[in-house]
């Protein structure tokens, strides 16, 4: 996919036309998305005009950073204007935008692909934000319109979008678990593994082009790496026991996991030499590291306490728990899955609250933790989108597993997959162009 810069107005709009990414109680931005024009010669028979603006429009929707202004509100207005490089300002904002997408496309000889032109306008501001070219193969429509969601929302914002990226997760088959890919937005489900065999906790590196996970393939807990093509794989670690829970550095030269060599699973470093390093000495279990975007902390699970039961600790990345370890749960008899945020400032967790699980965040400021899913389910296994604003989590209701979405600060969850045989998401970091 070719990507060419038309113009940019300004690199981001105006302070008063931005959102701060802290105050999520302030209103969405309303956005107007005219029907696409179809330009040149070509006919098009597969109604692609419409279902690229669906797409778009999906987009900045779950985004949560916009609100759509429905058709009739403005109609009468896109008839007046065809071109989509002239604009009424004043109507625009009369008839309720804030914001405008305009779009032109034309379809390639012998449908080689098609050619996309979108221009965002601030209609408040009365300003050109952003023009993108795209010229893309059939089978890259759906990465199209999510790189320009994306897009836009980078110049609300100043951060980019999370339209393009993917959730990597486990789900059950009559041989055992595979690994399964899908979009943001609940489509594109491919299947990456055929192992027919036990496989876990799948990681993403934090360039997205690899997946680390253990497998029982060879009839032992190792450790795999796989390309997101699934062309591509490799052992990475092999030793007789436990494998497990990788976690790769945010610089990608270290990856942490749990062995069980010692008679017992501690946590450990695997550098890029693999060379090992240990980082847990307790006669208790250690699992489930995960970095702080830093790379300066690891958060881990342990039921060190002596109450028999598991704990959120974080330790240093290098000293381990040689140094200070400092305990952040409370309140629950079991907690386990720590997800670092990428901001940060939180850490996300599996934890018993009465006879079912939910998920818990943990302030680092505060140091205040605070349950925020409230179904009926059980939810375990937290993972954070890229952009630090939402995470996806399994929800497990009457005997079916299930992915869901949920805004931090909302208590509103979407669900992502319908199988009911859905585990271990793991959100993937922003995809390089």
């Amino acid at each position: 996919m070719v990507l060419v810069l038309l113009q940019a107005g300004t690199a981001l709009a105006e302070s008063r036309a931005r959102i701060d990414l802290e105050r999520e109680t302030r209103k969405k931005v309303t956005i107007a998305i005219t029907d696409f024009v179809l330009k040149g010669s070509m006919e098009d028979f597969m109604g692609i005009g419409k279902e690229t603006k669906k797409i778009l429009e999906k987009d900045l929707m779950l985004s949560e950073w916009f609100s759509l202004l429905r058709k009739p509100a403005f109609q009468e207005l896109e008839n007046m204007e065809p071109s989509t490089s002239v604009i009424d300002y004043r109507s625009w904002r009369q008839v309720g935008a804030q914001w405008l997408i305009k779009t032109e496309y034309s379809v390639l000889k012998n449908g080689k692909g098609q050619v996309f032109t979108f221009r965002l306008y601030d209609a408040v501001n009365k300003r050109f934000l952003l023009g993108k070219r795209y010229k893309a193969s059939s089978d890259l429509l759906r990465t199209t319109l999510h790189r320009f969601a994306d897009e836009v929302v980078m110049q609300l914002t100043g951060k980019r979008g999370i339209a393009e990226t993917q959730i990597a997760f486990l789900s059950q088959e009559n041989a055992g678990k595979e690994i399964y890919l899908i979009d943001f937005d609940g489509y594109n489900l491919r299947r990456l593994t055929h192992d027919r065999t036990l496989n876990l906790s799948p990681a993403w590196s934090p360039d997205g082009k690899w997946i680390i996970y253990t497998s029982y393939a060879a009839r032992n807990p190792d450790l795999i790496m796989i390309d997101t093509s699934g062309k591509r794989r490799q052992t990475l670690h092999r030793l007789p026991g436990l494998n497990a829970a990788p976690s790769w550095s945010p610089d990608m030269q270290k990856i942490a996991l749990v062995l069980s060599r010692d008679q017992n699973s501690e946590v450990y470093i695997l550098n890029k030499d693999h060379q090992l390093k240990r980082l847990t000495r307790h006669f208790n279990i250690d699992t489930s590291p995960t970095w702080s975007p830093d790379g300066k902390k690891i958060a881990f699970t342990s039921d060190r306490s002596g109450t028999g039961s598991p704990q959120i600790y974080i330790m240093d990345s290098e000293k381990g728990d040689q140094s200070k370890v400092t305990r952040i749960s409370f309140g629950s008899a079991y907690n386990d899955n720590p997800a670092w945020s990428p901001n940060g400032d939180q850490i996300a967790y599996t934890s018993r609250v009465g006879k079912r699980f939910k998920i818990s965040i943990y302030d680092l400021n505060t140091h205040k933790s605070r349950v925020v899913t409230t179904g009926s389910g059980s939810y375990e296994q937290p993972s954070w989108s890229p952009d630090g604003r939402f995470i996806i989590y399994r929800g497990r209701e009457n005997d079916r597993f299930d992915l869901f979405i949920q805004k931090v600060g909302s208590n509103v969850a979407r669900q992502l997959t319908f199988s009911g045989k859905g585990h271990s998401p793991a959100w993937s970091s922003y995809f390089k162009h």
